[in-house]
């Protein structure tokens, strides 16, 4: 998921940029959203923090604040180094700021074409989500199609899956979004690597986010606080794979590993 943030000083350009993202990620099935539109630079800079998600943000130059889009994407730029900044702007004499200001722009493009600069806003969505695909961590990564777009999910972010109350439904749950597809657990099952174990008949875990175990109530506690289910059948077999590192099992230790789950 690449969130997207705007600031734009002027309401009626700001509703007509948001328009514009919004429809360019529908139609181009992006795993985007608009997470922030707003006027006020300080709701820009505090909001991807409380997100935790890589960003995107389109600024305008001239915010009538005291600081201006430029200086607003230095800032940016040192609290979150990895992110994406594009300046949407009238006034194409002031690119050259963005160096002064050390920033990094990703694009910068000019509104006074309204069809070109749909175009241009379309296509840096586009190369932005592109370059957020590539960019390091785990290799490993599935392909989910919904109803709204084509999702990359990456093996390390998943939780667990779990079978949905909509018929031929899967549901993912990542650490900050849940998304359903069509699908069985039992097909799922072969499309993944070592990591993930069959735990119960409506769920398949991923050990490594796996935070503890309740051996009484066969409760699955995930690293971000939610939880799933182990039935008695395959709760042995979820342990080995916890020790040993992989949802394959292993017979060689019986214990736990510590810094991997605490069982009680």
């Amino acid at each position: 998921m690449l969130n997207v943030y705007i600031c734009e000083d002027n309401k009626q350009q700001r509703e007509q940029l948001e328009r514009i993202v919004t429809h360019s990620i529908i139609r181009q099935r992006l795993d985007m959203k608009v997470a922030l539109s707003s006027g006020d630079y300080l709701d820009i800079l505090e909001q991807p923090r409380c997100d935790g998600l890589p960003s995107l943000f389109l600024l305008d130059i001239d915010l009538k604040a005291d600081i201006n889009g430029i200086q607003l994407g230095g800032i940016l730029r040192d609290r979150y180094p990895d992110c994406f900044i594009v300046f949407v702007t009238t006034h194409s004499e002031l690119s050259y700021l963005t160096f002064q200001y050390k920033v990094e722009a990703f694009d910068f493009i000019i509104k006074d074409n309204p069809e070109q600069f749909h175009m241009r806003v379309e296509e840096c969505l586009r190369k932005a989500y592109e370059r957020h695909l590539k960019k390091g961590g785990d290799s490993c990564r599935m392909t989910i199609e919904t109803d709204e777009a084509i999702i990359n999910v990456k093996y390390e972010d998943v939780l667990f899956f779990e079978t949905s109350s909509s018929p031929h439904k899967i549901k993912l749950h990542e650490r900050n979004r849940q998304i359903e597809f069509y699908g069985t657990l039992k097909e799922l099952e072969k499309q993944l690597d070592d990591r993930f174990y069959r735990c119960h008949k409506a769920y398949i875990v991923n050990v490594d986010n796996i935070r503890e175990i309740d051996k009484l109530k066969r409760v699955v506690h995930m690293i971000n606080g939610e939880t799933c289910y182990v039935s008695f059948r395959y709760y042995s077999g979820l342990v080995k794979a916890m020790q040993s590192g992989t949802a394959e099992g292993s017979l060689e230790d019986d214990s736990l590993q510590k810094h991997r789950a605490r069982t009680y």
